[in-house]
């Protein structure tokens, strides 16, 4: 018990803590009706989407997380809007999606010279790396989150 107290004086380990439970009670939320309505492989599909928006802001110099949060919703919006349709498969749209915006991140990272483009370090970085500014955006997304997803329970 003296080591977990001891864990926890840290400031770091709080917030990483704080979004890590944030995150793994959304992902295991939203991931059953994913899974049920054969979505598995959006997961993979929107995470491509994320890097070609994170390459592209950073070689612009914006925000990363600013533009790749609204790129990624209206992508899963057009994705699942898209799948719905008679007669077209959502694996293709899927493989479309990823790929092109896989082919724009890398296309942009490759163009900028001089400049040491880390995306990878926002995609995969640390969990206790976080800021007090990215606990809040996982806080404010993730109750985002579990309010619709209280709401609309019946429809999904």
């Amino acid at each position: 018990m003296t080591l977990i107290t001891e864990m926890l004086s840290y400031s770091f380990m709080v917030r990483g803590l704080i979004a890590g439970l944030m995150i793994s009670f959304c992902a295991a939320l939203l991931g059953t009706p994913l899974i049920l309505k054969r979505y598995s492989m959006i997961g993979d599909g929107l995470s491509h989407v994320s890097f070609g928006a994170m390459a592209i802001a950073t070689a612009l110099n914006w925000a990363p997380l600013s533009i790749a949060i609204p790129v990624v919703t209206l992508a899963s919006i057009l994705l699942l809007n898209l799948s719905e349709k008679e007669g077209l498969r959502s694996d293709a749209f899927l493989g479309l999606i990823s790929t092109g915006s896989m082919a724009l991140g890398v296309s942009a990272m490759s163009l900028t010279k001089g400049m040491n483009i880390d995306v990878t370090n926002f995609m995969f970085g640390s969990i206790l790396a976080m800021t007090k500014s990215d606990v809040y955006i996982s806080l404010i997304l993730g109750s985002m989150i579990l309010l619709l997803y209280g709401l609309f329970y019946h429809w999904i």
